[in-house]
């Protein structure tokens, strides 16, 4: 196991009794799947087998999988690794939160580490509302650091390691020749950062430190800095400075009225040069544990003054991407049922992943109601420019649609120069409109204003991968991928057509799986997959079930192709290849 390299080191005797509790609570119990999991990759680990903890180890000898099973495209060990992350998580916010020794499983890896557990202060009792009158937050700043330009330049390849676990991450942004992302605190600020509109506000605490500092360790305060400078790219929350002793028993959250939630993070060193990042979200002001994951934090010796962007990257999508963390957690509140700007924003999520067109409609008044109300709402802007967008791009409602998120993302823009989404909204508009070195211009901006931000990632992503840039696209696409514990169908619909273009077929298989349900394109993706895979009765049946609902699509294939994918040479195979399948002539 990794050695701390100090007496915070649990002994093999004291891991063992925690791996016994662990098991033997009610929440582990009744899942036999995950303690068998958990006992495998423990008991190699103490017996000094951790270099033999593999996805294809895990199944066959812990899961009961067979000889021939294909880590590379069967899924179970990496589904059950998410819900035993999960279930510890859970564990030891609840039944175990006093035990001495706390078992961990970082993303990335299937080595477990182990870590001397403080337990969590319990909440206050019945802790007094904050007053009105309280003192304003501060927003998070530096007076060392200098700002990021707002646009980068020149080199190729961003790298992102997992060094010694043979985990690369790669983002890759060679088209838009961007620098390296780095977070060296003589890089990293962070300015005034403007009240996001009802939005949540989220303190974050110094990083607490465990294990004694190697040459070329991480550096806790570079990593918060680092952690700071990245949340407050984001435009639906606000990112504040974290009182003193905000956790601290007897301390209710009273400094700081307010304040939603605070970020806690722990960085476990150890002398081996391996490091783990342990991440608590906490709701104030009763202190629940809303989340808690730990996250690899290697890297190469001599590069402590660095952190790993794909450590933050990985942070940032656990709390902000769609159906995140946090906005799983404000939609759980309970509320007065007043309409304000923050509900718009979560109804607006949903109106996203899932068309309806009765919170379509309840979710467009309610942003427009917003902007008026409060003309300067930018985030109003851009989503309401999205809906519109996306009615543009589905055919459904006026004729204008697109005239109207032009006017909206211009002025979203306008409002705030530093959003990458409105950014890449406006990309995407623009593309539409006929305008793709614009488009392309407006995507950098997007991907040099928040790197962290899994949508600009998808976004971005899908946009090159529509425009024929499937080489520079794809990359940003299967980070995003690598990043986001869901898969929208978005990113599916981006991956199955950059797999399909470059008869990846098995790929393009994999993507079309996670696309369930009878939505136009899913059973476009299906369609073209089973033809091209010999299946023309599941090629013809799939055209069948579309056209039982949308009776003209395949006529105006073309043209319904064209909304979501700007290359011609793209929209022609496609359509060309629906018309084999319907048994139509082809030019």
């Amino acid at each position: 196991m990794p050695d701390l390299g100090d007496s915070n080191r649990p002994s093999d005797a004291e891991i063992a009794a925690a791996l016994t509790r662990v098991t033997s609570s009610t929440r582990f119990r009744d899942s036999p799947q995950i303690v068998a999991f958990l006992r495998y990759v423990v008991e190699r680990t103490l017996a000094g087998k951790d270099d033999q903890i593999k996805g294809y180890t895990i199944a066959v000898e812990a899961l009961g999988r067979d000889s021939s099973f294909d880590p590379n495209t069967q899924s179970i060990v990496r589904t059950e690794a998410a819900r035993l992350r999960q279930e510890l998580a859970r564990y030891y916010a609840d039944g175990g939160r006093h035990d001495p020794v706390r078992i961990a499983l970082p993303r990335g890896r299937y080595v477990p580490v182990f870590l001397p557990q403080e337990p969590l202060p319990a909440p206050p009792s019945a802790p007094e509302p904050p007053s009105g009158d309280g003192p304003e937050l501060s927003t998070a700043a530096s007076s060392t650091g200098r700002r990021l330009p707002a646009r980068l330049s020149s080199v190729g390849l961003v790298l992102l390691g997992i060094v010694g676990y043979g985990l690369l991450d790669v983002l890759v942004i060679d088209a838009w020749n961007m620098q390296r992302l780095t977070a060296a605190t003589g890089e990293l600020t962070v300015g005034a950062i403007e009240r996001r509109r009802d939005g949540p506000r989220i303190a974050i605490e110094p990083i607490a430190t465990i294990g004694r500092p190697q040459a070329g360790a991480l550096d806790a305060t570079r990593v918060h800095a680092a952690l700071t400078n990245a949340l407050s790219r984001f435009e639906d929350i606000t990112v504040v400075t974290a009182a003193p002793n905000l956790l601290e028993a007897g301390n209710a959250g009273g400094d700081m009225p307010g304040l939603d939630y605070v970020l806690a993070p722990t960085l476990v060193r150890a002398a081996n040069g391996q490091a783990l990042l342990s991440v608590r979200l906490i709701a104030m002001p009763d202190r629940t544990v809303v989340w808690q994951d730990d996250f690899a934090a290697d890297q190469a010796a001599g590069a402590g003054d660095v952190t790993p962007p794909h450590l933050i990257l990985h942070i940032t999508s656990a709390l902000l991407q769609p159906f995140g963390i946090i906005a799983a957690a404000e939609r759980r509140k309970p509320g007065d049922g007043a309409p304000s700007p923050s509900h718009c924003l979560l109804d607006a999520t949903q109106v996203a992943r899932y068309f309806d067109a009765d919170r379509r409609e309840h979710t467009r008044a309610c942003l427009e109601k917003a902007i008026v109300d409060d003309p300067t709402f930018a985030y109003g802007h851009v989503l309401l420019a999205r809906l519109y967008l996306r009615d543009y791009t589905l055919s459904f409602g006026a004729s204008d649609n697109l005239t109207r998120a032009l006017v909206l993302a211009r002025r979203a823009v306008e409002l705030a120069p530093a959003s990458a989404r409105a950014h890449y909204t406006l990309m995407q508009i623009q593309v539409a409109r006929g305008f793709p070195d614009r488009g392309l211009d407006l995507g950098e901006k997007a991907l040099a204003l928040n790197p962290y931000d899994l949508r600009v990632l998808m976004q971005v992503g899908a946009q090159l991968v529509a425009m024929g840039y499937i080489d520079r696209g794809l990359p940003l696409l299967q980070q995003a991928r690598r990043s986001t514990t869901s898969n929208p169908l978005p990113l599916a619909w981006s991956l199955f057509l950059a797999a399909y273009l470059q008869d990846d077929l098995a790929t393009a298989a994999i993507s079309a799986d996670q696309m369930p349900g009878d939505l136009d394109f899913n059973l476009v993706a299906r369609a073209l997959l089973a033809a091209r895979m010999g299946d023309a009765a599941g090629a013809r049946a799939a055209l069948a079930t579309l056209q039982a609902r949308r009776p003209t699509w395949i006529d105006e294939a073309r043209d319904r192709l064209s909304r979501v994918i700007a290359s011609r040479d793209i929209v022609e195979r496609l359509a060309g290849d629906l018309d084999r399948i319907a048994g139509r002539a082809v030019n």
